[in-house]
């Protein structure tokens, strides 16, 4: 038997020839399922949205199942697009879906019928049972169709032991040049799964049930070793979890291992700003292991808006924690949010003006979206505040509740502070500085930023001269 694990592209975001992790989904469900199937892996991202070429693509594998990773809303139309071109040449094959996006819009993915099967949450268990035993009924997980209706099998407890979860099978994918950041080679470790935290705009916390898991630290590093053994170029390697420094003394222990192992590759990591303030040692410890950035949550300078969404955080802890990680050498990548329900037009503008004076190295700007899973979808859902159905509307860039800004007036806030971030003096002045960890992560920072500007350009472009060839096409006469 043959399975064909795909991670599918999404909407094109300007950077991803500058900056692309490795797929650890699918290579991690690849690790288990190769005792029960010849396995092969595909990733799209990048690949355009050709889901006719795609198709015949993924087809020359002569694959007897495909499995289709669908983590993120604008996963899903290409997804079931794709899943539509694979059966209308090969009506034999299996295509089941999963992720966690896929997780939460089980009945709009088995609805069109090109899909038989999706695996809900964490799919390495049920998956290789279906492998097993070549059925979807019986196994704790799945929803399927049967003769056109939709079973769902019951909920398939979380893994208990994360040690027991295989690392990725990264030999399935042996060129790795595209997994990188500018100049370095970027590989991803798991080392737990959850966040006990309660983000309204975030779908984490719902997908593993509100529980936090950590892998051992033995575990952890058996994985870091094998990394920095397979890959010896220059290299990032990125923590992939939602909230790394759940525990303080096990990321500790896991920094004084790198310590001692006095690599020369650097490591990123999420952690939240409150954390890093009461646990300054820790952040010590980072420094010393080579932790080059550390992304984190600012949001809003607003202290309703922040404690409405459930962040749980104070615009001191945030400005605190960015003087702290530059203190030891650790650029911040800053993730922040337009469009928290009931914001203000002013406010907008405030959080705009926050993400130009916070200092950070790299900025990352959302607008609020409220995807499946989420605490924000549930509410707009139920006060009937949605405006689009369509998922690609779900880009993390447009409005999509009733109440927001308008799309040109987020784009201007949104534009205006990526501008002064990147071309402020502070921010170009210590490009020139000696090469500090800081000014490593800046120099990679404008590079993503002048990416995503050239592709501004090019859409620009590609829009204009469309317009024009419409304006001067040949008209039909009149009848």
């Amino acid at each position: 038997m043959r399975l064909l694990l795909v991670t599918p592209t999404g909407l094109q975001v300007g950077y991803d020839g500058y900056f692309s992790s490795s797929p650890l989904g699918i290579e991690t469900l690849a690790a288990h399922a190769r005792d029960y199937a010849d396995v092969a892996l595909a990733d799209m991202r990048g690949m355009g949205h050709d889901v006719e070429a795609h198709a015949e693509q993924l087809l020359k594998d002569t694959p007897d199942i495909v499995g289709i990773s669908v983590n993120s809303a604008p996963h899903t139309k290409y997804s079931l697009a794709l899943a539509g071109a694979i059966r209308r040449r090969r009506a034999d094959l299996r295509i089941i879906a999963g992720g966690q996006h896929a997780t939460f819009i089980v009945e709009e993915l088995l609805r069109p019928g090109d899909f038989d099967a999706v695996i809900r949450g964490e799919g390495e268990q049920p998956l290789c049972e279906v492998l097993s035993s070549g059925e979807f009924r019986g196994v704790a997980g799945v929803s399927w169709r049967d003769d056109g209706a939709i079973r769902n099998e019951p909920d398939r407890p979380l893994i208990e032991d994360l040690d027991t979860v295989l690392p990725p099978a990264r030999d399935l994918l042996p060129d790795r040049s595209r997994y990188r950041m500018g100049a370095y080679r970027v590989e991803g470790i798991e080392s737990s799964r959850g966040c006990p935290f309660r983000c309204s705009f975030c779908s984490i916390r719902n997908f593993h049930r509100g529980r936090w898991r950590p892998k051992s630290v033995a575990r952890v590093m058996m994985e870091v070793d094998s990394i920095l053994e397979r890959y010896p170029e220059r290299k990032v390697i990125y923590f992939a979890d939602d909230n790394f420094c759940t525990d303080i003394r096990r990321v500790e222990a896991i920094c004084r291992a790198i310590a001692e192992r006095r690599t020369d590759a650097y490591f990123w990591c999420q952690a939240r700003v409150d954390t890093l303030v009461r646990h300054p040692e820790l952040v010590e410890w980072m420094g010393k292991a080579h932790f080059a950035a550390v992304l984190t949550g600012l949001e809003t300078p607003v202290p309703r808006l922040l404690k409405q969404s459930g962040k749980g955080t104070t615009v001191d802890q945030a400005f605190q924690a960015i003087e702290l990680l530059h203190a030891h050498d650790i650029g911040v990548w800053g993730t922040f949010t337009l469009g928290l329900p009931g914001e203000t037009h002013e406010e907008a503008e405030q959080t705009g003006r926050f993400i130009a004076k916070s200092n950070v190295d790299i900025a990352q700007i959302t607008v609020a979206t409220p995807i499946p899973g989420s605490d924000l979808y549930t509410e707009a859902v139920k006060s009937d505040s949605l405006l689009h159905s369509d998922w690609d509307c779900f880009d993390f860039t447009s409005p999509t509740m009733a109440g927001q800004l308008s799309k040109k007036d987020m784009d201007a806030i949104m534009h205006r502070a990526y501008l002064k971030v990147y071309l402020g003096w502070r921010f170009i002045r210590s490009l020139f500085t000696q090469r500090t960890n800081v000014s490593r992560v800046r120099r990679t920072a404008l590079g993503v930023f002048w990416s995503w500007i050239a592709y501004l350009i090019k859409e620009r472009v590609s829009s204009w001269i469309g317009r024009k060839q419409k304006m001067h096409a040949p008209q039909g006469s009149a009848k």
